[in-house]
């Protein structure tokens, strides 16, 4: 005889009369309700209110040892695998953000001393430009000052050319009053000779001019002396200023070698700043590329923990399917001592049959 189906509705309804019993709501109770029914159908539209009711699907009955044991090992180490893994995978990752943190710190120290380093070289430089701002005006003081001396030695040399001038002409008065003197020579000659009365008187006369004129010619002959020693002088103050315009011509030189130099290590120190930040920036890209990394390792270790959870689900099912197995084992056992006690009649039957038909 064909056995009656059981729906969905029926074991709502068994479910609601065991809460009004105040029994728990198992396979076994509702079976018992129903009288009829499959524990494996049954099991599964019990998980299916439980499920719309929020319910968790606690199993009914207790596995048998020898599989509870299997599970329990493989749970076990299925358990124990992933906690390995994890903990490896975790160690790992902490070991590895710990060097990438200790990296990080020498970079981040690294890049102080080079910033302070910065900090002195500039420093440096802008004392350099300081002193070299100071030999500039030094320099432009001194330029001015070699302007003036070059004037007062034009001046000095156009006083001198005037020395010479008035030199000139004093020696020409002095050639005048010579031809002058000569002249009265002659003339106190013939005089002598016609008249001998007014030489004599004017000898007097003459002597007194001619000292008048020595004296006049001695003062000359004082001021040419004085000239002279004025020129000489004056060359020794020109040799002098040109000593000292040599002098400052040197020093001109020296300054713009050291001009040249603190020029060339300025350009040396631009381009070790220049180099420095091309480290910096590379370190800066290295940190980025080991952030980068860190970051994969922890999208690595949050995959390995999905893995666990995933495995975690296919354990769950296979216990649901553990289950499952179980309650058709149980019922495939009822099924099984039902036809051999149906079989049992049957034998009883057919042999009570032919007892009757031999009797």
């Amino acid at each position: 005889m064909a056995r009656i189906g059981i729906t969905y509705h029926d074991v709502t309804k068994a479910i609601a009369t065991l809460q009004t019993l105040r029994k728990n709501p198992t396979v076994d109770h509702i079976r018992e309700i129903l009288g009829t029914g499959s524990k494996s159908t049954i099991a599964r539209f019990l998980r299916e209110w439980k499920a719309k009711h929020g319910l968790r699907n606690d199993d009914d009955g207790a596995l048998p040892s020898d599989l509870l044991n299997i599970v329990s090992g493989l749970w076990n180490a299925m358990q124990e695998k992933a906690g390995n893994q994890t903990a490896e995978s975790q160690k790992e990752s902490e070991e590895k953000l710990a060097k990438l943190l200790q990296q990080l710190n020498q970079y981040k120290q690294l890049e102080s001393d080079l910033q302070q380093k910065i900090h002195m070289l500039e420093e440096q430089l802008h004392k350099k430009s300081e002193e070299f701002d100071a030999l500039k005006v030094e320099y432009n003081v001194e330029n001015q000052e070699k302007v003036q001396m070059v004037e007062r030695v034009l001046n000095l040399e156009s006083r001198h050319q005037e020395n010479q001038a008035e030199n000139t002409r004093l020696h020409q008065l002095l050639k005048h009053v010579q031809e002058n003197l000569e002249h009265y020579q002659a003339a106190t000659q013939q005089l002598r000779q016609e008249q001998s009365l007014s030489i004599e008187k004017q000898r007097s006369e003459f002597d007194q001019q001619l000292s008048q004129l020595r004296s006049q010619l001695e003062l000359i002959s004082t001021e040419k002396l004085n000239y002279q020693v004025q020129c000489a002088q004056l060359n020794k103050n020109n040799e002098s200023l040109e000593n000292d315009n040599k002098t400052l011509a040197l020093q001109y030189q020296e300054i713009n070698q050291q001009f040249s130099l603190l020029k060339i290590t300025s350009d040396k120190l631009q381009k070790d700043y220049n180099k420095l930040l091309e480290m910096h920036q590379q370190q800066s890209i290295n940190f980025d590329s080991k952030h980068h990394a860190v970051i994969e390792l922890q999208i690595k270790l949050k995959l390995s923990d999905e893995k666990i959870a995933l495995l975690e689900s296919d354990l769950s099912c296979a216990n649901n399917k553990v289950q499952n197995l179980r309650h058709e084992h149980q019922f495939t056992s009822q099924e099984k001592a039902n036809l051999e006690g149906q079989l049992k009649q049957l034998q009883s039957m057919l042999s009570v049959k032919k007892e009757t038909a031999i009797g």
